[in-house]
């Protein structure tokens, strides 16, 4: 030792505020915090387990988990919830030692999750004597706040503890009881009914565990070794109440499953993953009911799975109810939607809860674009064919529920988060989604292709309907004779000269009909031809029908391509009410101003705020009027070029003006387009000008050239500076969700991918076409649409 070293003792300390940090880092959430306390119990051999709330919403609230398990003795209490991160479960079997349950309680967070909702903890725990010998219970008290604030390290900590162990006599009964008091926070009515909701469902409900009933299912082939956790039949159960203000209410399970219309089991074992497809009863009973498939494919890790089983039912259209039952039932429906997973019979967060998407169920609904591929085996692929378009079936989460069973030993490829919210998304959580997102896509598919059967076979009846009976034997004439005329066609007349035309087929359709009844009054009842002018009217019925869906369909493109100008509204809202603030405050400035000249400014600055506040307004509202007022989708017009294109250049006028950009327009203006809905040459002008005005960038220049077509059609071209556009790779901008640019503008919108697919499917109503063409010399890019003139006979 060299000359003036001293040795001295240094050693390790913990500040007592890790029991903070480790209690936010590895317990996420409240919920998650409370259903560690009751995975205690169940690790404790209890089976009840009494979670009550009293004054959750006010300043005295607390919480008292209390069960019935074996409790813990002076030396368990020491040694497991006195230690932080304890290795008590992990020694021999890994099991409970009455039922021999796989604990589910890890990492010793018991105790952090009753810090992360309460400042103090009042323990009373009663062992039960399994070995006849003498036991002593335990009481304790832990202030956490006093815990934090008076002592720096845990070795001070060990002076703020008040526990104390008393004889156990026949008259306890055995168990623990946990208090948790002085609670960190007081719930809100929408905080605690999320939090209830999440709560009570960290079990799985009897009617997703046991097969369906029989009044709902009735197939054979349902799974019988159905797998929800590795009790053994020794094992009583496990039962949660709730009470107080955490009782969760009425269980409306049996009324949600009856409005379900079909089933799907999956079994993943390592000798390969199974899909059993059922159709309700209801199905079933239908004109064309559906059947159920058994299906097979081989499982991607057939050494590591995972492997689990899972129950799914699926819900077609919203939930129906009776009187005042319907709202607590659609209530319901909200909070139990969705597909949840339970490891060892307990939930694992946040799985299935409002907003969490884990299957991409409601990502793929909203693209619609979603092909399935799914790998079955060979005879499973021949049982079941791809549908045609089966992805436009897709459903959201909302449509589906039902959960995911996992043991201990199922679920080992799985690597909990470290705040216990899900699994780390690697290679194993893979599998488990891809696995069970195949599960939802074969019954898409068998969906589907139940519906493809139905439509087939009502247009086999309507060909039925409608192909001409065997010819009658000859008859007297009868002294009528049917005159044909060219006024009873369905065929429309043309009229290419009106500036207005009414909608497709609806007044020659008016005339057939009126002429079809005058004939049945002229013929009779039971004249030959009667039955024939029956097929008209019915064929009259369809055709009308599907004028109504054409409609519907052409109403919801107008009202996506409105989607899409959201932002802007929302952007020029925010702006009008900062106007309206800025007007208010320049009032009351002049009102309480004396000085003549000052005031002369403030109401010139008033003056200027207002005509701001107009302008802003009679831009939106112009908008509106244009896309969807009354007129906007009434009836088709033949629009004055400078007209058709005013709206949008209005709409636009201010990111035109911040940006600098020139506008050039050439336009004929004498000139006007063929018939069409004002909504939608709005819709599709803003959608091409929004993209120039982001790929112009700034002091850019933008052309808008308007001319007749040969065939008396419009041809729009639109051309802009800036940013080129590959005309090889073109055609891939026309796709939905593929944007041109990833800017974030909040008037122009957010680069979604959605405005030139919208255009191009408007433009295809009317036999034209859009797409992207090479610009002359000054410009960068350009789009051109087209708009065929009328036909005769159109």
């Amino acid at each position: 030792m060299a000359l003036n070293e001293t040795q001295e003792s240094f050693g390790f300390s913990v500040d007592t505020h890790l029991f903070r940090e480790l209690g936010e880092l590895l317990v996420g959430r409240d919920s998650t915090a409370l259903i560690e306390l009751v995975k205690n119990a169940y690790d404790a051999d209890a089976t009840v387990v009494t979670v009550r709330g009293e004054d959750l919403r006010g300043p005295n609230g607390r919480i008292v988990v209390s069960d019935n398990g074996v409790g813990m003795t002076p030396d368990v209490f020491r040694g497991a919830f006195l230690r932080i991160a304890g290795r008590y479960k992990e020694k021999g079997s890994k099991q409970s030692p009455l039922y021999g349950r796989h604990y589910t309680g890890a990492k010793g967070v018991g105790r952090l999750s009753a810090h992360k909702l309460a400042r103090k903890l009042v323990v009373n725990s009663v062992p039960r004597n399994l070995a006849g010998n003498d036991l002593r219970g335990v009481q304790a008290t832990i202030d956490w706040q006093k815990l934090e604030e008076e002592y720096e390290t845990f070795d001070d900590a060990r002076q703020g503890l008040d526990v104390r162990t008393f004889p156990v006599t026949p008259q306890h009964s055995y168990g623990t009881r946990l208090q948790l008091e002085r609670l960190r926070r007081r719930w809100t009515g929408a905080a605690l009914s999320s939090f209830v909701s999440q709560i009570s469902s960290c079990t799985p409900p009897i009617e997703l565990t046991q097969g369906p009933p029989p009044s709902l299912f009735s197939s054979s082939d349902l799974f019988d070794d159905f797998v929800v956790s590795s009790r053994t039949p020794e094992d009583p159960g496990f039962r949660i109440k709730f009470e107080g203000d955490l009782n969760a209410g009425e269980d409306l399970w049996p009324q949600l499953l009856e409005q379900t219309g079909w089933l799907v089991e999956i079994r993943a074992k390592p000798e390969g993953v199974e899909f059993n497809i059922q159709p309700s009863l209801g199905q079933v009973s239908s004109k064309h009911g559906g059947r159920d498939y058994q299906l097979r494919r081989e499982h991607p890790d057939p050494h590591a799975g995972p492997f689990f089983s899972a129950r799914i039912y699926a819900r077609v259209g919203q939930v129906r109810g009776i009187g005042a039952r319907s709202s607590s039932l659609r209530k319901f429906a909200r909070t139990s939607r969705g597909v949840r997973v339970y490891v060892e019979g307990f939930r694992v967060l946040p799985y299935g809860d409002q907003g969490d998407d884990w299957l991409n169920l409601d990502r793929d609904y909203a693209r619609r674009e979603r092909e399935f591929s799914i790998e079955l085996d060979d005879a499973s692929s021949r049982l079941l064919m791809p549908v045609e378009r089966e992805a436009y079936f897709n459903q959201g989460n909302d449509q589906y529920v039902g959960a995911v069973f996992m043991t201990a030993a199922g679920a080992s490829p799985l690597r909990p988060v470290v705040n216990r919210e899900g699994f780390v998304q690697d290679a194993a959580f893979e599998v488990l989604r891809e696995l069970v997102r195949n599960g939802v896509d074969l019954l898409t598919r068998v969906r589907a292709s139940h519906a493809r059967a139905e439509q087939s076979a009502r247009l086999n009846t309507i060909r039925r309907e409608l192909s001409p009976p065997q010819a009658p034997p000859a008859a007297p004439s009868t002294g009528h004779q049917i005159q044909q005329s060219s006024s009873s066609t369905i065929a429309e007349p043309a009229d290419s000269s009106s500036d207005e035309t009414s909608d497709g087929l609806s007044l020659p359709i008016s005339i057939t009909r009126r002429e079809i009844r005058t004939l049945k009054v002229e013929l009779g009842a039971n004249s030959d031809v009667a039955p024939r002018l029956a097929l008209i009217e019915k064929a009259i019925d369809y055709i009308e029908e599907a004028q109504r869906g054409d409609e519907v369909r052409a109403t919801l493109q107008i009202l996506a391509g409105v989607g899409l100008q959201l932002a802007a509204f929302v952007h020029d809202i925010n702006g009008i009410l900062g106007l309206a603030q800025a007007i208010r405050t320049i009032a009351l400035a002049v009102a309480g101003e004396d000085d003549q000249r000052r005031r002369g400014e403030l109401l010139a600055d008033l003056e200027k705020a207002t005509d701001e506040l107009v302008q802003s307004l009679s831009r939106q509202s112009s908008y509106l009027v244009e896309v969807v007022g009354p007129d906007a989708r009434r009836r088709r017009r033949r629009i004055p070029y400078p007209a058709a294109i005013e709206p949008s250049l209005r709409l636009l006028a201010t990111t035109l003006m911040e940006r600098r950009i020139e506008v050039v327009q050439q336009v004929d203006q004498s000139a006007r387009t063929p018939p069409v809905f004002p909504a939608e040459i709005t819709i599709i002008l803003t959608n091409v000008l929004t993209n120039a005005v982001k790929a112009a960038g700034e002091k850019g220049r933008i052309l808008i050239s308007a001319t007749p077509g040969e065939d008396g059609g419009l041809v729009l071209r639109v051309e802009n500076t800036g940013v080129q556009v590959d005309l090889d790779q073109s055609e891939r901008w026309f796709r939905p969700f593929e944007s041109t640019t990833t800017e974030v503008d909040t008037v122009l919108g957010q680069g979604m991918g959605m405005g030139l697919p919208i255009v191009r499917r408007l433009v295809a109503e009317y036999n034209g076409s859009a797409r992207f063409v090479a610009p002359t010399s000054e410009y960068k890019t350009a789009i051109e649409v087209r708009i065929p003139g009328r036909r005769t006979g159109q």
